[in-house]
């Protein structure tokens, strides 16, 4: 199987940790060109850092590069509160041996892209901020873009506001440059993202087993149940991971191909996605892929396997 080129453009977070780690233990078949950072979860200082860590945590030479610190026009409102202090839920994590490998995300997107033969996979999963820029900036790379596989947006409300998803609500400019480019996307949004997670009980016992990987995994995704936004305090998204997931096993998925507006004003609708989800209506397939249904267990199974089997290339 053919390798397929992806860079992850992220905001580590605790669920960013969780996709990062499923990138890493199916390095078989994802060729991970590299990870670019943007301010969200936390201030972009303090991703940038995160992302260093993970990766040298798990003994990867990863090229990492630091991405925008605030919104196109907007002021930055962080998610440390869903993320904890350092957006890692607390757990502390030995200083990075990597070191950064660009200050500029932009141009090392540009770069990276430009330099391969084959086409390549952008998966980002914070604020769109970085993919905007790059599209505005460098158009030239439009035709080296196969797909951007995205977290963000609804189809059924919000959890940053009553009608936004944090992600798309962060920087909802930058969201409708990447929506009206007309590059194919995929749209992992709260619709499906909601569904796709783990249990309470396999929290808990990541937590206990002790493995490199899942151990501090389960530290970290602990740190969600602290809070009030799990369901019924027994079951976690892992928004972030949907967006990798979709790219090896898009059959545990169902979408839909539909037009994908972006509000852009103030007040409770910035950042709402306006999404045509009308079953009379038809799009054709140049209109975003938007996900609508996962299945759980499925989803769930996969992504213990393959965090149980990082323990053993770590």
């Amino acid at each position: 199987m053919k390798k397929r080129n992806i860079i992850i453009d992220c905001d580590p977070g605790i669920d960013d940790t969780v996709a990062l780690s499923f990138a890493i233990a199916n390095e078989d078949k994802l060729n991970i060109l590299g990870i670019t950072t943007v301010a969200g979860n936390q201030t972009i200082e303090k991703v940038t850092l995160n992302a260093l860590r993970i990766v040298s945590y798990y003994k990867r030479n990863i090229k990492i590069a630091m991405g925008q610190g605030r919104p196109l026009i907007r002021e930055k409102s962080s998610g440390g509160s869903i993320h904890g202090e350092d957006g890692l839920g607390d757990c502390s994590l030995p200083e990075p041996a990597l070191k950064l490998y660009s200050d500029n995300a932009i141009t090392f997107l540009r770069d990276t892209i430009m330099a391969q033969d084959e086409k390549v996979t952008l998966v980002p999963v914070g604020p769109l901020t970085n993919i905007a820029l790059l599209i505005k900036v460098f158009p030239e790379v439009k035709e080296k873009i196969e797909l951007i596989s995205l977290m963000g947006g609804s189809t059924i409300g919000g959890n940053r506001t009553p009608y936004a998803e944090y992600n798309v609500w962060a920087d909802p400019e930058a969201a409708r440059i990447v929506f009206d480019s007309r590059l194919p996307i995929v749209m992992s949004g709260l619709t499906v993202t909601l569904s796709a997670g783990l249990y309470k009980d396999d929290v808990e016992i990541l937590s206990r087993g002790g493995g490199k990987a899942t151990g501090l995994l389960g530290r970290m995704l602990d740190y969600y149940f602290r809070g009030d936004h799990v369901k019924k305090g027994t079951f976690t998204p892992i928004h972030d991971a949907c967006a990798l997931m979709y790219l090896l096993y898009p059959q545990i998925f169902e979408f839909r191909h539909t037009e994908v507006l972006v509000d852009c004003s103030e007040g409770l609708n910035r950042g709402n996605t306006a999404v045509d989800m009308r079953d009379w209506v038809k799009y054709d397939t140049t209109y975003p892929k938007v996900l609508t249904k996962v299945d759980t267990e499925k989803f769930r199974e996969i992504l213990l396997n393959d965090l149980y089997k990082l323990d053993g290339m770590v």
